[in-house]
């Protein structure tokens, strides 16, 4: 089973949810408790306009994530591969995750049709692998390429399959 990954969208996303879903309940089963009802009114309209702007934030910015891992895996499943080489890595600063930032591979492929460099990303990665892939560089004296599947129809979305040149990574606390 391939892992597509998470970015950043569908983490906030998934944080923002619940939570709105939390200060909708509270908002609406504590309303009824309060005494008078100008009290009542500025209770419901703290926590569920609170709780319906986290929600809707939420759900777009989960839906957002959602439709981009469905294209990544319709490409995977219906589309086609090429090999990219691996341009370089890049360390995403705005995800923190256990005091590490995680890193994203960038790998360019060029379209032999039109000469157009296309640039794609992998999924975020929790360990160092560069010298896991130089290993394979130096050993074959190549640059090191990576499978990217491309959606038949668009050429734009890709799937970086970074899996398949790594070898199984086991992170240990």
């Amino acid at each position: 089973m391939k892992r597509y990954g998470w970015t950043e969208k569908g983490i906030i996303g998934g944080i923002f949810v619940p939570l709105g879903l939390i200060f909708l309940v509270v908002g609406l089963l504590f309303n009824a408790s309060i005494g008078a009802p100008d009290e009542r009114l500025a209770f419901l309209i703290c926590f569920v306009g609170i709780g319906g702007v986290f929600l809707a934030v939420g759900l777009i910015l989960l839906g957002m994530e959602l439709w981009r891992r469905a294209k990544q895996r319709a490409a995977y499943e219906g589309g086609y591969y090429v090999m990219g080489s691996v341009a370089g890595y890049r360390v995403n600063t705005r995800v923190n995750v256990n005091g590490t930032h995680p890193m994203v591979m960038e790998v360019h492929w060029t379209d032999p049709d039109t000469g157009t460099v296309h640039v794609f990303f992998s999924r975020y990665l929790c360990v160092h692998v560069e010298p896991l892939l130089t290993g394979v560089a130096l050993k074959d004296s190549l640059p090191v390429e990576v499978p990217v599947y491309l959606d038949r129809g668009d050429r734009r979305v890709g799937f970086v399959d970074i899996d398949a040149v790594l070898p199984r990574i086991e992170v240990h606390g």
